[in-house]
Order: structure tokens, then sequence, then C-alpha cells
């Protein structure tokens, strides 16, 4: 179960670790891994079955999740789950 399912990320203010462990288990689940192997500092590309579109649909996932949308560039800028984790709460910061 993740986060996601346990309560509405979007209902309260963001917790830094929370939105850690929702990018680290939504990683987790698209990739097909453990996420005890995803580290905050994980460079995401390096992860087993890890692949450009796979990454993006995390990002999707992510912007899904807590209804943000991310510019191109940040997301081109993201290389581990907590550069996504930041850009979740700087994006939550700006809309909030």
């Amino acid at each position: 179960m993740t986060m996601s399912q346990q309560t509405d990320p979007r209902s309260s203010s963001l917790q830094e670790s929370a939105v850690l462990d929702e990018v680290r288990a939504q990683t987790a689940k698209e990739l097909g891994i453990d996420v005890g192997e995803i580290a905050e500092d994980t460079v995401l590309k390096q992860l087993s079955g890890a692949d450009s579109v796979r990454l993006l649909r995390i990002v999707a996932q992510i912007e899904r999740v807590y209804d943000v949308e991310f510019e191109d560039e940040d997301i081109f800028d993201v290389s581990t789950p907590r550069q996504l984790a930041d850009l979740v709460l700087a994006q939550a910061r700006v809309e909030g």
C-alpha cells in the first residue's frame, strides 16, 4: 500500500518525509523492485529496469498524486528521489 492509498496528500500540508516515501514507493512500483533498494540519493536512471518511459510514468504518477504539474525543464534536471520530492514540495508551496 502506498501513501496515496492511505491518505490524500493534497488534504494537508505536505511532509517532506511522506513525499519522499511516496516518490520511492511509486518508483519501486513502476520498476518492480523493492522500495528498500531506493535511497533518497539513488540515481533513478541507474535502477534496474529504469528507462526514460518508465521514469516519465513515475513523474506523471507523482503529478497525479499531488495534483501538481512540473515544467519539462524541471523534470529533466531531476536525477534522484530527493530531487523529485523537492520539486513536489516547491510546486506545492507555489500553488498553496
